[in-house]
């Protein structure tokens, strides 16, 4: 039998629940909610596959937390995101993915209404999953 994934989610709680929901069947998903949480479960467990986090993290220590992933663990994948139904600007979801791309994301989901339906579910778990390599 295949190993599942092991992705370290880097959410605000509510987050977590829906990325859990989304992944749990399909990958390890290990939630994280604070900075420190981060690195510390990356530092101490250093086996996971792909580094998953929303751009309001711990009141947007996202950018902090990949410039510390590309640092330290530099072909981890890691993949920013947008859930939950934060209201922000297009123009302002288009500027986050430019500058996650930048600093060194594999990819952006925008995907704000991940809580919503299973097929929303779906969408997301193949986006995430496709960047496991």
């Amino acid at each position: 039998m295949q190993r599942k994934p092991r992705i370290l989610a880097a959410v605000r709680p509510q987050g977590g629940v829906a990325v859990r929901r989304a992944l749990g069947e399909y990958a390890a998903v290990l939630p994280v909610y604070t900075y420190d949480e981060a690195v510390a479960a990356l530092r101490a467990k250093g086996a996971v596959d792909l580094v998953l986090c929303g751009v309001f993290f711990n009141e947007t220590r996202a950018f902090d937390l990949l410039r510390f992933v590309r640092q330290e663990f530099p072909a981890l994948p890691f993949v920013a995101c947008r859930i939950g139904d934060r209201a922000v600007a297009p123009v302002m979801a288009e500027a986050m993915g430019i500058a996650a791309k930048s600093m060194g994301a594999v990819a952006f989901i925008d995907m704000p209404l991940l809580h919503a339906d299973n097929a929303t579910d779906v969408d997301f778990r193949s986006q995430v999953l496709r960047q496991i390599r």
